[in-house]
Order: C-alpha cells, then sequence, then structure tokens
C-alpha cells in the first residue's frame, strides 16, 4: 500500500515538473528579439540615397503652332511695342532697316540665343526657331517692310465670328374667329287659350201645375146654387 502511494505521489509530481517546464520554454519562446534588427532598419532609412539616377529619356515637348502675330503678342509686345530698353519699336521704319542690314538670318540667331537686355527666345524656352522668325516677320510687317519672313508670317486666326442672332419669327396676328350669327330668333308662339268645356245645359223639368179642381166635383164641398 505505501508503495503504491508513493509510485502515484512521484507521477504526480513528474508530470507538474514536466507542465512547468514546458511553460517556461512558451514564455522564453515569446520573448522579444533584439532591437539589432530594428537599428539595422533604421541605420538603411537614415542611409537611403535621396535621389536615383533614371537613364529614361525625357518626352519631347510637344510644338505649338503659333502665328507670328500670337509669339510677338506672347514675348515680343512688352519691349518692341514702345522701344525700351534698346529694342527696335514697331512701326520705326528706320531702326529695323538698321538691323535687317545685318540679314534677317543674323537677327533670328539674336532672338534664338538673345543679346544685350533680350533674353534668349524672349523668356519662353518652348518657342522654336520658327516662331521666333515669324514674329520677325510679322513685326517688320507692321513696320511697312516686306521680306521673306513677313510674306511667309501667317496671320493671326481672325476672331470667331458671333453667330447671327436667330432671325425673330413674328407670329402672324390670329384671324379673329368669324362670329357665329346667331339664328334667327323663332316668333314666339302664343298658345291658343285652352277652350273650357261648358256642360251642356239640361232645361230644368217642367213643372206640373195640378189642375184646380173645380168646387162642384169637391167631395163634400156644397153646390152652390144656381
Amino acid at each position: 500500500m505505501t508503495t503504491s502511494v508513493t509510485l502515484i505521489s512521484g507521477l504526480v509530481l513528474l508530470a507538474v515538473v514536466l507542465f512547468m517546464a514546458a511553460a517556461l520554454i512558451s514564455v522564453v519562446g515569446h520573448v522579444a528579439p533584439d532591437d539589432n534588427s530594428r537599428r539595422q532598419a533604421a541605420a538603411l532609412e537614415r542611409i537611403k540615397p535621396v535621389a536615383r539616377v533614371s537613364f529614361e529619356q525625357p518626352k519631347p515637348a510637344v510644338a505649338v503652332k503659333l502665328s507670328g502675330a500670337e509669339v510677338y503678342n506672347k514675348v515680343c509686345a512688352a519691349c518692341h511695342t514702345a522701344g525700351t530698353l534698346g529694342a527696335p519699336k514697331v512701326g520705326d521704319k528706320a531702326q529695323w532697316e538698321t538691323r535687317l542690314a545685318q540679314g534677317l538670318d543674323t537677327l533670328v540667331t539674336h532672338s534664338v540665343s538673345g543679346l544685350r537686355a533680350m533674353p534668349a527666345k524672349g523668356g519662353d524656352p518652348s518657342l522654336t526657331e520658327a516662331n521666333l522668325k515669324d514674329a520677325i516677320g510679322y513685326m517688320l510687317d507692321q513696320t511697312g517692310i516686306k521680306t521673306e519672313a513677313s510674306a511667309t508670317a501667317p496671320a493671326p486666326a481672325p476672331a470667331a465670328a458671333a453667330p447671327a442672332p436667330a432671325p425673330t419669327v413674328t407670329a402672324a396676328p390670329a384671324k379673329p374667329a368669324a362670329a357665329v350669327a346667331a339664328p334667327p330668333a323663332q316668333p314666339a308662339v302664343t298658345a291658343a287659350p285652352a277652350k273650357t268645356a261648358t256642360a251642356p245645359v239640361i232645361p230644368p223639368p217642367p213643372i206640373q201645375v195640378p189642375k184646380a179642381t173645380p168646387p162642384a166635383f169637391i167631395q163634400g164641398a156644397p153646390v152652390p146654387a144656381k
């Protein structure tokens, strides 16, 4: 009996020890890992390059077709309208003839690369050499100097004409409805007076007057003497 109790107690103790060992292993397995991994991630984030080299070719800008007048109004009018900063004034033939004596190609080159106070391409890098040549031709044409550039410079697109107002349709006055003649009044028909039914007059029966009996014939009456 004592041996059985001792054996059972040993088995229970062994089971308790095994359970505690398993619980301890489970707790140790869930301990947070070392912070080295986090520190390494933070260091990689700090040294990450701020830019990357790309070999992709940028897409060329789509050239916008502008007339000489449009280019002039966009980048040239600020100086060439009033002749500020030494720019030849539009309309001053003497100033433009002096510049044109250098050749039209020279004027175009100056407008593309810039000259003195004039910035390259008038400050708009999207303009092409053809755009600037058209603008120069437009300014020469406005000054009264005819050149190849002024002849080929497209004229500004005319403003779209306002649509003609729709014709006003005046409704014809409505014809008055023909008066419907009222039918002639029928003459009033006077009803004939109703005939009163007359009852036939029945004559009263004749009154029979009894004949007088002579006194002689009255029974019991005295017979007068003759």
